[in-house]
């Protein structure tokens, strides 16, 4: 017999102990049972250590992160309809902040002569700075996120306890509202295509342009709510060419279905720099959504390539120099106007344009409102997306679709399961956003003038190529290669001649890239001068394009 997880049981039992960690942090026990610790003089080491103990033994959600003591919060913030719902986060601890928790937590006595007996004492601030400064030596268990929802772990079982999961190194705060129907555990497909029925509901009024285009955003929905079973996940970007047509709206519907509330924004920096350290600043937090709303044009960078490729990230933090490695199982979401992803992003995201062919797109009116709807009863869309994965999996994992490089887990289960089921791939969105890349497009005209102005396979140093492009005709005419020479110019000028350093950067750059069956390639040569050769890539030499 099919074995049925039910979830309104577990959530009773842990109903008031989430209260208080949510409100109070963690409720100490009555003063008679709180354990001793003795202060010393020149006894320091043994009086942190038990203080460290004293937190673990208590059962106080202290954690460790990105090289800080954290503790898991929540605040009331608003919502949809005058609606207010709780937000979780992961709070670093100051020494003040550590201090409170520890006087909650451990009773600190220290002898005094003239009594001759032990008294209370408050816990000396030094015990709390000497803790936080215990890096790499604490024995606080370490966590990798903050969620409020049911999910998946990466074998398939359901993390649905509140508290710590050691397997998945999450902290669960159950949303008290929230209402999870019964999931079955081997769900079939019959089971799924309801689910995926249901997932459709609030994206009816969303203009897709195409399937693959509604492929994305269900692959949305999917991906928030079982990301923390996903090592990675590609970036989901929503684009349009008009202002309005509801690019952030269909990004508050997958906010609001994983996390019960529409979603926190933030805003390119002016410089790469700021906006790493904005990403890095959700991740501290343990975001478990990151939408960077409203990019004008196009969008890359390394930070985020990392974000999206790598399950550890170094994280820049605002205000110092360090850059700390830490987990990241944030489902990123980018929206803007003709929104364009630059170089490696193209690989590394999703893309699912609108277009409501009006030219007030704002002035349109949904059927119904898809946030209300999906308040209403938010359980069902947590369990449909997490029955649709289940169900895939059940059927045995049908192979449907070849792989994708460094994606692999997240194609196996929300990919799959969506073309599994009918849908279209969304990964035939990387083929428009690769077609539509600046750097694609000028690295494409650059190799067609380099055959048209020098000789294939032949190698040239920065000097010999700004020569060639810089050559006019005898009669002191225009230049001989002006095409060439444009290409040059745009990319590395120096006011009104090539820059041969520039140069070398930018060919170095794409140096490797094989865009229409031609590559770049340098030999390095520190003396003379780095030099460049255009060079034919038979098919064969090209491998399997993932």
């Amino acid at each position: 017999m099919t074995e049925v997880v039910t979830l309104h049981d577990a959530q009773r039992q842990h109903r008031r102990r989430t209260r208080q960690e949510i409100d109070r942090r963690a409720m100490p026990r009555e003063d008679h049972d709180l354990p001793i610790i003795r202060v010393v003089a020149s006894e320091m080491p043994r009086v942190v250590d038990e203080a460290e103990s004293a937190l673990i033994e208590t059962g106080v959600p202290i954690f460790t992160r990105a090289g800080n003591l954290v503790q898991p919060i929540t605040e009331a913030v608003p919502s949809a309809g005058g609606l207010m719902t709780r937000v979780a986060r992961l709070r670093a601890l100051g020494a003040d902040a550590l201090t409170d928790i520890l006087a909650q937590t451990a009773k600190f006595q220290r002898y005094d002569e003239r009594r001759k007996s032990w008294v209370n004492v408050d816990p000396p601030a030094k015990v709390a700075a000497t803790l936080l400064a215990r890096e790499g030596k604490w024995q606080l268990p370490p966590v990798a996120g903050i969620i409020t929802t049911p999910t998946l772990r990466p074998d398939g079982s359901l993390l649905k306890d509140a508290g710590y999961d050691p397997a998945t190194r999450l902290y669960l705060m159950l949303d008290e509202d929230l209402r999870m129907p019964d999931i079955l555990d081997e769900p079939g497909r019959e089971e799924a295509e309801e689910a995926l029925d249901l997932l459709l509901e609030p994206l009816a009024g969303f203009p897709f342009v195409g399937p693959v285009d509604r492929a994305v955003a269900l692959s949305g929905i999917i991906t928030a709510v079982i990301r923390p079973a996903l090592p990675v996940a590609p970036l989901h970007g929503i684009r349009a060419s008009t202002a309005g047509t509801g690019k952030s709206f269909l990004v508050d519907v997958f906010a609001t279905i994983a996390t019960g509330r529409p979603c926190s924004v933030m805003a390119v920096g002016k410089t790469e720099e700021e906006t790493e350290k904005r990403l890095g600043a959700h991740l501290l937090k343990g975001a478990p959504v990151i939408s960077i709303d409203n990019v004008n044009g196009e969008l890359g960078g390394d930070m985020l390539c990392q974000m999206t490729e790598r399950p550890l990230v170094s994280v820049r933090i605002l205000g110092k120099s360090e850059a700390p490695e830490i987990e990241c199982r944030a489902t990123i979401f980018a929206t803007g106007n003709n929104l364009t992803l630059l170089g490696d992003m193209t690989r590394r995201a999703l893309l699912s344009t609108l277009d409501a062919g009006v030219e007030q797109p704002e002035l349109r009116e949904f059927e119904f409102d898809p946030i209300t709807r999906i308040l209403a009863k938010r359980g069902d869309y947590v369990a449909a997306a997490i029955t649709i994965v289940r169900a895939y999996r059940a059927a045995g994992s049908p192979r449907v679709c070849g792989p994708i490089g460094s994606y692999g887990p997240w194609s196996d289960t929300v990919r799959s399961a969506l073309i599994w089921l009918g849908q279209a791939d969304p990964v035939d969105s990387m083929k428009t956003m690769r077609d539509e890349d600046p750097e694609l497009v000028v690295t494409s005209e650059l190799f067609a003038a380099w055959r048209e102005a020098l000789s294939v396979g032949a190698y040239y140093t920065t000097s010999q190529i700004e020569e060639t492009a810089s050559e006019r005709f005898l009669d002191g005419g225009g230049f001989v290669h002006p095409e060439f020479r444009d290409i040059l110019m745009r990319q590395a000028n120096s006011g009104p001649v090539i820059s041969t350093k520039r140069l070398g950067r930018w060919l170095t750059r794409i140096k490797g890239r094989i865009v229409h069956g031609w590559r770049l390639e340098m030999i390095p040569d520190e003396k003379r001068g780095n030099r460049y050769a255009l060079v034919r890539i038979e098919p064969a030499e090209q491998g399997t394009l993932l």
